[in-house]
């Protein structure tokens, strides 16, 4: 449990980036958006080539965050600089890999240009016949490379330099065990990975069976974010949004037009909203208008420091407008499932049942964009959903989000109050909780030591009258992944089961209190 606590410390940072780049892509799309109306008022060629900018260079960030993760995940080695060379050439041959062996038959979302690489022209015959791209693996592949990187390198520090290849380096013995076994593990994904395309291509089956059906369309909720998570949305919207399986019109033309978002559009601007166009992207209006911005401050309320309460409110106005203008799903997500698993196991389900409800009561409101990017897209902004307002024929359909959003919100605020105070510790793992507060209180000195404590959703502070009591190696061996001293105090970071472990604290504490005085 302290090595995946220390993935939230770890990957904070990247996080933190994934988070500035939503930001500013959201910025960049609310500018140049001919959807939201804005563009239409702005005539200064610098801005909009600004917000062009920032729109494209988000993009990029998010799309890919897999790789800055990776970076991040072989910086944590003393010899950061040769880890980063290695593990960026042993990402380009594992993707190289992939190209050469992988079956061109599958789907074209399981392929994608990862940083550009491509290859049109070989002496194989096989590869004349078109191009040919690296197979899309997501956060897997990084973690894989990441994963041979490091160990590559520990096994670096153990070499013997009298060896029979002695005249190599560690650093280059750092590079070549890498490219080697990245080169085996790309090969050996080419066979794998088709597994796991076909077993999603059966469920896309399943749910293009019958699209009407609110089951199917919850495990399309479910799926859409989990696998948005993993950095594999393509798999699973691509489809949806854009091809026959998200449904099919023929509009006054005659031309047939498929794929959700592309009937949404069509129909909005022919002023002809009829069927069930919108139905993959109503719920998104519900999760980044409502629900996020109740999760966001039901975390702001977990932070006990009126000092770090001050700090926090900036970043959380913030990041509420963040959700409102353009969506932090992806980072929210991303952080929750690192740091509090079962919360975001929750969010999976709500979202599923808000897909499912949205169905039941024929709630629809699309996404109206000409842009076939989908995982950079920014579906269910507040701008959009005012923009709606407009047309007479969606007030009922806006009242009805509106109504679920309101309701999805208080949700959204109580279960995460409730995961941090009651359910992060303990509940899978009975007295751990207990061991915890005690080993906590013994490792600080004693309840006599305890000057206050403080906590937030992934650490505490404890300040203590007599720093030298302080055992470091008793609370280390507790499983915190991080402690080290502040002006406030001692902060020692438990992930999400901060909260609770300080509450048991001060329960001790008053308890301690409550027997002096009646003694």
């Amino acid at each position: 449990m302290r090595n995946w606590r220390s993935y939230y410390e770890i990957l904070r940072f990247p996080l933190e980036v994934i988070f500035v780049a939503v930001f500013i892509s959201g910025l960049g799309n609310l500018l140049t958006n001919p959807a939201l109306g804005i563009s239409a008022y702005i005539t200064n060629d610098y801005v909009r080539a600004a917000a062009e900018m920032l729109l494209q260079a988000g993009r990029f960030i998010i799309v890919y965050f897999p790789f800055i993760f990776m970076i991040r995940l072989v910086t944590r080695r003393s010899g950061s600089g040769t880890t980063i060379i290695s593990a960026i050439a042993g990402y380009a041959i594992f993707l190289y890999a992939t190209v050469f062996f992988a079956s061109s038959e599958l789907p074209v979302t399981a392929y994608s240009s990862v940083l550009g690489i491509s290859v049109s022209h070989s002496s194989i015959a096989l590869f004349n016949k078109a191009v040919h791209y690296p197979l899309q693996t997501g956060i897997i592949g990084a973690v894989i490379v990441a994963s041979i990187t490091n160990w590559s390198y520990n096994r670096s520090r153990r070499r013997n330099e009298d060896g029979i290849f002695g005249f190599v380096s560690k650093e280059a013995s750092v590079a070549i065990r890498t490219l080697f076994f990245c080169g085996v593990a790309g090969i050996a994904i080419s066979y794998v990975w088709p597994f796991a395309v076909n077993f999603m291509q059966r469920i896309i089956r399943f749910i293009t069976v019958d699209t009407s059906n609110p089951v199917n369309l919850g495990l399309y909720g479910i799926m859409n974010r989990l696998l948005g998570v993993m950095n594999l949305g393509t798999w699973i919207r691509a489809p949806f949004w854009f091809a026959n399986n998200g449904g099919s019109w023929v509009n006054m033309a005659g031309v047939s037009i498929a794929g959700d978002v592309n009937i949404w559009t069509a129909q909005l601007q022919a002023n002809a909203l009829v069927g069930m166009a919108g139905r993959f992207f109503t719920p998104y209006y519900i999760l980044n208008i409502f629900a996020v911005p109740g999760m966001i401050w039901a975390m702001y309320s977990m932070q006990t420091d009126a000092i770090q309460r001050r700090k926090r409110r900036i970043f959380c106005l913030i990041a509420t407008a963040a959700s409102l203008f353009s969506g932090i799903l992806l980072p929210l997500e991303l952080m929750t499932a690192i740091l509090c698993p079962l919360l975001f196991v929750f969010h999976l389900g709500y979202t599923g049942l808000l897909y499912a409800v949205c169905q039941s009561l024929h709630i629809y409101l699309g996404y109206n964009n000409t842009d076939t990017a989908v995982m950079s897209a920014f579906p269910g902004s507040l701008p959009e959903y005012l923009n709606y307002m407009q047309y007479p024929s969606l007030s009922k359909t806006l009242m009805y989000i509106a109504i679920i959003g309101a309701v999805s919100m208080v949700i959204y605020f109580l279960v995460t109050r409730l995961y941090f105070k009651r359910m992060a510790v303990d509940l899978f793992d009975s007295g751990n909780k207990e061991r915890l507060i005690k080993g906590t209180i013994k490792a600080v000195g004693g309840i006599e030591n305890i000057k206050m404590t403080q906590s937030g959703i992934s650490s505490m502070t404890i300040g203590v009258y007599d720093p030298n009591k302080v055992d470091m190696n008793r609370m280390k061996k507790l499983g915190t992944y991080r402690i080290y001293e502040s002006r406030a105090g001692y902060v020692i970071c438990f992930g999400a089961g901060s909260t609770m472990i300080r509450r048991g604290i001060t329960d001790a504490m008053r308890e301690g209190i409550r027997s002096v005085n009646t003694n």
